[in-house]
């Protein structure tokens, strides 16, 4: 990236910048005290004044979305369980063939976004003055500005005018003036003003760029521009899924939707970053050995720790080890945990019909991990290629800031000049036909266990007059 160009990424349990010099890359990552809109504002604070910023020229944003800000004060997460009611009432409504023409897109199987999560908030807070997501909150603290993009506000604003659906704000009830105003990723949202400026130690007058989600950001930093490989983005949760040039045919298991003049579907999993969390309690992954787990005859894991999204829909699933003996040891479970990962992408592979890619590009923080690399590369039948740049939401905002720079041409070469190839792992075709069998397994388990898992939501209850 060419210098002066500092990314910021508001992630689910942290914000990462990344900014370049002429003292080269600088990369820094604050957690959380807490997980709101004062915690993410005092980790930026915390962050930015650990930077040198006498080289700034401008500031690319990408955000989580699915988190709502209400009135200024009231917080919804994107995690939090509530929507589904009206979720259903969304999807009774409208028909697909509304959606498309009203938001460029099928609408998922997802409460988090636009339509039944306002429909909740406008059902349990009143007034409703005003609602921002986390990137909409922190170019209003940077800048004073109510602003945000048609993609990160997907599902309620048309993705070929970039403006709100006039149609669905209506069904809500909505004023407009309640939500940003929307304007291009690559556009100046405003200057850092001179509040912010004492906060963060940001140069007063630095322009802000509009940036996008966080998922559509990781996209660009990936360098994924064109069809003919899967992404996969990991994090607190996994996106896997391919760029193509036409709208995938409507499944509700998957999403499907306008990307920077193309098209993306894919699949979302809900726990991958909660399951390797746990099993690194168990055994440090990094140092699981994947031939000696597997002759052990490893247990089968269901990584659903947080329910799961695609392709099943499920909040009420929930995690489990299928298959464990006496020999079972604590790095056994632990590569149980990496397949099982491995598997819940697999099986978003097989909804969307396994479609024919030469490779596949894994980016974030799991992408640091060469066991699971191997397992899935070798799942798959495919080489897993890494990037040197594994910040790929930080990165993909600054290449948008510096596109609105004009500092590039246009996206294709700002991708090819900033996504610079890592790692590959090949596939193992001796463990091919393993791995698919123990697949073929951890499909049939959660059909056996869903009445169980609501079962078990629901307290234990149940209608026989013995138990």
């Amino acid at each position: 990236m060419k210098n002066g160009i500092l990314g910021i990424d508001l992630g689910t349990s942290g914000i990462k910048l990344l900014y370049n010099d002429a003292k080269g890359t600088h990369k820094i990552r604050e957690s959380y005290t807490t997980r709101d809109p004062d915690g993410w504002w005092k980790a930026l604070c915390k962050a930015a004044r650990q930077l040198d910023f006498s080289q700034l020229r401008a500031i690319g944003l990408s955000a989580q979305v699915g988190t709502y800000i209400i009135n200024g004060r009231d917080y919804i997460g994107w995690s939090d369980p509530v929507g589904q009611e009206e979720l259903q009432q969304t999807l009774e409504r409208f028909s697909q063939q509304d959606f498309l023409e009203e938001i460029s897109m099928p609408h998922p199987q997802l409460p988090s976004y636009p339509l039944p999560r306002l429909r909740y908030i406008q059902n349990h807070f009143k007034p409703l003055l005003r609602v921002r997501m986390p990137k909409d909150f922190l170019i209003d603290r940077l800048t004073g500005h109510m602003v945000s993009d048609m993609y990160s506000w997907r599902g309620l604003a048309n993705l070929k005018t970039g403006t709100y659906s006039r149609r669905l704000l209506q069904w809500l009830g909505l004023d407009e003036a309640c939500l940003p105003k929307l304007q291009p990723p690559d556009t100046v949202a405003g200057l850092v003003s001179p509040a912010a400026a004492r906060e963060t130690g940001i140069p007063l007058g630095t322009p802000v760029f509009t940036g996008c989600n966080d998922f559509f950001a990781g996209l660009l930093g990936t360098g994924m521009l064109q069809g003919g490989e899967l992404f996969d983005i990991t994090g607190t949760s996994e996106h896997l899924g391919v760029v193509t040039d036409r709208l995938a045919a409507f499944d509700s298991a998957l999403v499907s939707g306008p990307y920077f003049g193309r098209y993306v579907q894919y699949g979302v999993t809900a726990s991958s970053g909660a399951a390797l969390r746990m099993g690194m309690l168990l055994h440090n992954l990094h140092n699981t050995n994947l031939n000696n787990s597997l002759q052990t005859m490893p247990p089968v894991f269901l990584p659903y720790l947080n329910g799961e999204r695609s392709p099943i829909w499920d909040a009420n699933a929930k995690g489990v080890f299928f298959g464990i003996n006496a020999d079972t040891t604590a790095e056994t479970l632990s590569y149980s945990v990496l397949e099982g990962v491995a598997f819940s992408l697999y099986h978003i592979y097989e909804q969307m019909g396994c479609p024919d890619v030469q490779a596949i590009t894994v980016v974030g923080g799991a992408g640091k991990n060469p066991v699971l690399n191997r397992i899935k590369a070798t799942l798959f039948g495919l080489p897993v290629r890494t990037l040197q740049q594994n910040d790929v939401s930080a990165l993909g905002a600054q290449i948008l800031a510096a596109i609105g720079m004009r500092l590039y041409d246009d996206l294709e070469q700002a991708v090819f000049d900033n996504c610079e190839p890592g790692a590959i792992f090949r596939p193992d075709p001796t463990k091919t036909r393993l791995l698919r069998n123990r697949f073929a397994v951890y499909k049939q388990l959660y059909p056996s266990l869903k009445p169980l898992f609501t079962q078990l939501t629901s307290g234990g209850a149940s209608d026989r007059p013995d138990l």
